[in-house]
């Protein structure tokens, strides 16, 4: 797709990577560039000295801590690769939140606060997904998130808190179990902290929104002659919210859900005046129109007219791009020195965050209570006064009469862990470390301005005959004033009274919960026995873990009067208990063309109490011909256990906009057009003149408790690059690969009607999802239940490099990258179907991400500049992918630029900056919200930020 500009990208990319900052000591990682920072110098904390235990357990030698062993042996530590993040990077960057931090890092999926996810933020080690990223805090699991997301969120995390961040993109189910098939991230928190640091920071658009604020404290002491310390942090954040009117980029967003060369249209057909179409077999109201099959809209001169796309409504008027979110945060960590060989230690965290989006008035049209098919309506009788049809008819229609709605969240999170770490007296070297983690997420839910179907049916007259949401009944003129509280409605003579709107509307309410509870035992010895080239390792342990949730449903939902939405109460839970070991085993060492060679091996058996049990192993190896440079090679197994909502989440019925293939052939391929047509005839329906009703589908979906655990196969081949001759710099290159099988999940609906509609006589496994279809040919809902689908592969390269270069005792230039080259990822939908390709496409990532830094330093002043490059992806404009599609549209490539400035204190440090230095508008993207991709692009314009910090 893109032939030598890859080529040209490439060449371009790598060039850049020759450029970076600093490199690690203490964890044996390389420091990534990252955006807005002006070093990358490996925190060392001066303020207190390190703890005896920690000493007497690890050896004053061989303090190594990196993310991905148990172990920590010198010998093996860099087999993994592993990147880091210094604390001090982030408190010198621009970031509120570690959602921020991680926000353009090339190798993580972004899903951040700032748009979605009800304040959260989420990781996506290599776009795996985030239910494949393991989020650690000091080496132990963070429970999930607020209800809406189901992973762990980062921003309940103090950034003032944070020593270092190590991220190993590589799978480690031996180490910590399931969920680390992308690879892992370990947020170490500050042990030895002493002071007091207060840090404010704010920044605003050039557009005068998009406000932000942050004030942090944090502060450490030493206790008990310094054989102890304790530091607590207190932190709150404010984001105020964005309109979507205040950018014309999202005005009007677009709906491309015809093929190039056809007609395209903006906006929702649903708006603030009624749509009105036949029911019940009634004569058609008009020929032709746009949306809503033979509908009709009022002229303004008490006529109605075809209705036309030009009709549609721009309901960015009404919503926010970015929703108004506050978060406070208290999180304290401490340790104390029982005796040499006793450290007993703890963190404890809490969080509460509040979110309020505001967006458009609550549409009816088809209800989700309907079962039976997707002809349900709201109908409007024919003896309603003023109705003009001398019919029943159908109304489509966004309540403005009832106001726009507003969903609220608060949200509690809060984690404690206890535990005992130190060594065993008189045992030849070996330590221990255990501990017990409790974590619980409670999230309270809600939206206004829902509409109750059975009170507006009453409004209307409209008495029913039928079941729930059905079409059937008669204008009953006093079936409203024997209702108590009831007021009549009647969309032909004028607005919605207060009274009526204060009878159909009503606020939907949906708390949730999940909870973790983790006890961890591990023995060590780093030097079990003494081999030629240097002593053997081990590290063995325990854990056993459970997960417990509930998602509940209003009494509404569950009673089926809500009209877009239908679900039920749910919980449930599961447990594992594991047994863990690992070999750190010195081969080689100081020999002629073998500096060093050293292998690392592990496994671990889980038993589950609903999936059984499942072995894991990883094998890896390291080998450094001369100091300059090292090769490393690890393969592992790797698995991931279905969450709690992909279990147990309860039946829920919804509405999505998505074509019916029988009414759309003319999309197909030709070559498949009379196979689609045969299925449809074959259902009883005229291809050449069957209409779909309206623009969307229901499905049902949910839980699914037969769900097995996915299973995966990593291979890492990379090396590491430290010359001699070339003092300052560090790099590494590594390839990975990806295969993963029994995966969890389900196809766009899109894909799955078009699949099955275009196999001859309904032969595709797709076609499991139909229930057939009602009496006026609409497709019943169809049944959308997760599954072990099939399989995914993906393959790329992550390039790190750093250089740093002294000119002077008062000046230095540093440089830096991160880029990520995606060169395959392939995924297969169902079993024995063949695989598709998302790369550089809407459902994929793109081939190449990349960040470039340089730095000058000249005394306590630092300017750094930072590029971030996107590449360009295509996408297909019905969103279903399959092998023989050539209609495609692209998304030009994207750069940014940021400028920062720092001036560094005795006590203080102030940076000031500017991120998208160019105010460039983020890129137009068709299927995406508000006309682009939040996740990818700057949607705030030119943005100019503040942060001032003072220790003492």
């Amino acid at each position: 797709m893109r032939g030598s500009g890859s080529c040209r990208k490439a060449a371009l990319l790598l060039g850049i990577s020759a450029f970076c900052y600093g490199w690690a000591t203490e964890a044996h990682a390389q420091i990534i560039s990252l955006p807005g920072t002006t070093t990358g110098k490996a925190i060392t904390n001066k303020s207190s000295k390190s703890s005896k235990v920690s000493s007497t357990a690890e050896g004053k030698n061989e303090t190594i801590t990196v993310v991905g062993t148990h172990l920590g042996a010198k010998e093996t530590a860099e087999i993994q690769p592993v990147t880091m993040i210094t604390g001090e990077q982030i408190q010198k960057s621009s970031s509120m939140t570690l959602g921020d931090v991680f926000a353009h890092i090339p190798s993580m999926g972004f899903s951040g606060n700032t748009f979605s996810n009800d304040g959260g933020s989420c990781l996506n080690i290599r776009s795996l997904g985030v239910a494949r990223t393991l989020v650690l805090v000091d080496g132990h699991r963070m429970v999930n998130g607020n209800g809406s997301v189901d992973c762990p969120d980062v921003n309940s995390i103090i950034p003032a808190m944070v020593d270092r961040i190590e991220i190993l993109k590589d799978g480690s189910s031996t180490t910590y179990g399931s969920d680390a098939i992308a690879g892992v991230v370990n947020i170490i928190l500050k042990k030895n902290f002493t002071g007091t640091t207060v840090t404010a920071n704010g920044g605003i658009s050039e557009y005068g929104d998009n406000q932000t604020a942050n004030v942090t404290i944090a502060h450490g002491f030493n206790f008990m002659h310094d054989r102890g310390n304790f530091t607590i942090a207190g932190s709150y954040n404010y984001q105020a919210p964005m309109a979507a009117d205040q950018r014309k980029w999202a005005m009007e967003e677009a709906k491309v859900n015809n093929p190039p060369g056809q007609a395209q249209y903006f906006g929702s057909q649903y708006g603030p005046q009624p749509v009105f179409a036949a029911v019940n077999g009634g004569a058609p109201l008009t020929a032709q129109s746009d949306g809503v099959a033979q509908s009709v809209i009022s002229d303004g001169h008490g006529g109605y007219r075809p209705y036309s796309w030009n009709d549609n409504y721009d309901y960015s008027k009404d919503n926010q791009i970015i929703s108004e979110q506050q978060w406070g945060a208290l999180s304290g960590t401490g340790h104390f020195d029982v005796n040499d060989y006793v450290q007993l230690y703890m963190t404890a965290n809490y969080t509460h965050t509040q979110t309020q989006d505001v967006g458009t008035p609550m549409y009816v049209a088809t209800p989700a209570t309907t079962l039976t098919g997707n002809s349900g309506a709201v109908v409007v009788p024919s003896g309603t006064p003023g109705n003009p049809f001398g019919e029943d008819v159908a109304m489509y229609q966004r309540m403005f009469g009832l106001g726009r709605e507003y969903g609220y969240n608060n949200i509690n999170m809060y984690q404690f862990t206890g535990g005992v770490r130190g060594a065993l007296p008189h045992s030849g070297g070996w330590t221990y470390d255990g501990f017990f983690s409790f974590g619980k997420t409670v999230t309270s839910s809600s939206l206004s301005n829902q509409v109750n179907w059975r009170n507006l049916e009453n409004s209307l007259g409209f008495h029913q005959t039928g079941g729930a949401g059905s079409t059937e009944g008669y204008y009953d003129p006093n079936l409203c004033a024997g209702i108590a509280g009831c007021a009549s409605y009647n969309p032909f003579t004028g607005s919605m009274s207060q009274a009526a709107a204060n009878y159909i509307g009503f606020t939907d309410t949906y708390p949730s919960a999940q909870e973790l509870r983790d006890v961890q035992l591990t023995f060590s010895n780093k030097h079990i026995a003494k081999l030629p080239y240097g002593p053997l390792g081990i590290s063995v342990g325990v854990e056993h873990r459970s997960l417990d949730g509930y998602w509940h449903a209003s009494d509404e939902d569950k009673a089926g009067l809500n009209s877009n939405s239908y679900r039920t109460d749910t919980s449930g839970g599961y447990n594992v208990t594991e047994v863990f070991g690992e070999l750190s085993i010195p081969l080689l060492k100081d020999l002629p063309g073998a500096k060093a060679l050293s292998a690392e091996v592990s496994g671990r058996f889980s038993n589950y109490n609903t999936y059984g049990q499942t072995y894991n192993w990883h094998a890896g190896l390291i080998y450094a011909p001369v100091p300059d440079i090292s090769f490393r090679a690890n393969i592992s197994t790797g698995f991931r256990a279905p969450t709690i909502q992909e279990l147990y989440k309860g039946n829920l019925i919804s509405l999505t906009g998505t074509r019916d293939p029988c009414a759309y052939i003319g999309t197909f391929p030709s070559s498949l057009q009379s196979i689609v047509a045969g299925n449809c005839r074959a259902q009883g329906i005229n291809p050449d003149t069957f209409k779909q009703n309206n623009g969307v589908i229901k499905y049902q979906t949910g839980g699914n408790i037969h769900l097995q655990p996915e299973i995966s196969r990593t291979y890492t081949i990379g090396t590491v690059v430290t010359p001699r001759f070339l003092p300052g710099f560090t790099a590494t290159v590594d390839y990975f690969h990806t295969h993963i099988t029994e995966t969890i999940g389900y196809p766009t609906l899109s894909t799955e009607l078009n699949g099955c509609y275009s196999s001859a006589n309904f032969s595709s496994s797709y076609c499991s999802i139909l229930n057939g279809r009602d009496l006026n040919g609409q497709l019943n809902p169809v049944n959308r239940y997760q599954s072990n689908m099939g399989a995914f592969i993906e393959d790329g390269l992550d390039i790190n490099a750093s250089y740093h270069v002294p000119i002077d005792y008062n000046n230095a230039l540093t440089f830096g990258a991160d880029i990520q080259d995606v060169m395959a990822y392939k995924t297969q939908t169902q079993p024995n179907q063949p695989f598709v390709s998302y790369l550089g496409t809407d459902y994929g990532p793109m081939k190449w991400v990349a960040n470039g830094t340089i730095t000058y330093t000249h005394g306590p002043w630092a300017l750094t500049y930072m590029l971030r490059y996107t590449d360009g992806f295509n996408y297909y404009p019905n969103s279903s992918y399959g092998p023989g599609l050539s209609m495609w549209y692209k998304v030009d490539q994207t750069f940014y630029h940021d400028l920062m400035v720092t001036y560094t204190g005795n006590i203080y440090t102030v940076t000031g900056g500017v991120k998208n230095l160019g105010g460039q508008d983020p890129t137009f993207y068709a299927n995406g919200s508000y006309n682009t991709a939040p996740g990818i692009y700057d949607y705030s314009g030119r943005y100019v930020y503040l942060k001032a910090q003072v220790h003492f």
